[in-house]
């Protein structure tokens, strides 16, 4: 509870009432926008198409859900990393082993493109939907997290410097859907699977984490799957 109450006063302390959302299409940083939405400021999505199979059905929930909270929506490609070979969330099925869904230094080329907008528009905050939990992947951890803000604070000129704020950091999956629910997120507009994009497979690690969450909330997930046992 400390945490949440410590990124709460941070968000209080930002006189720019404006922020930049990373959005993906997915659950986590539709609950993250909608916290960001509950503070009080004006919203602006960024959707990167960095080569990702399901790129056609994030970009169409990242649409829906800048529609849902009146947020102007900016889409940026990175060719840098469509062009990587080899690479599960671009090219090939994904496993459930999360280690297989990482993308060489994804986060930090995207959110370095996120701040470069928010400095852009003069925006107080740059808000990602990382969550708690167990960090395989170290570009979704706290300390890089730190670490961009450091960055920011250092090479950039925008005074005060823009805050990169992950409200979920300290929250996991399940939390981030109990919050969703609470903010009444429009789940059925979010899509979490990393291999189809008509009907979730089911087996990706993006979607058995997800069904766990909706499950150990006791409520149903709004979206299909291939397979459908529990």
């Amino acid at each position: 509870m400390g945490k949440e109450i410590e990124i709460q006063k941070r968000l209080e302390s930002i006189d720019r009432r404006s922020v930049v959302c990373t959005v993906s299409g997915g659950l986590d940083s539709a609950v993250a926008a909608a916290l960001m939405a509950k503070a009080g400021f004006k919203l602006h999505f960024i959707f990167f198409d960095w080569g990702q199979k399901t790129c056609k059905k994030e970009l169409e929930c990242a649409h829906a859900l800048s529609k849902h909270f009146d947020a102007s929506l900016e889409v940026v490609e990175v060719p840098l990393l469509k062009s990587l070979p080899g690479v599960s969330l671009t090219q090939r099925e994904t496993l459930t082993t999360a280690i297989n869904e990482y993308v060489p230094n994804r986060n930090a080329i995207l959110e370095s493109q996120a701040i470069a907008y928010a400095e852009y528009l003069r925006a107080g905050a740059v808000c990602i939907g990382s969550t708690g939990g167990d960090h395989i992947c170290p570009d979704n951890s706290p300390q890089f997290v730190e670490a961009m803000q450091h960055l920011v604070n250092e090479g950039t000129l925008l005074k005060p410097p823009v805050q990169v704020i992950a409200p979920l950091i300290h929250t996991d999956k399940v939390g981030a859907v109990k919050l969703g629910f609470e903010l009444c997120v429009p789940f059925d507009i979010t899509w979490s699977c990393h291999n189809n994009i008509d009907i979730a497979c089911g087996h990706c690690s993006n979607c058995e984490s997800r069904r766990e969450a909706f499950r150990l909330n006791g409520k149903e997930d709004p979206i299909r799957y291939a397979s459908q046992e529990k």
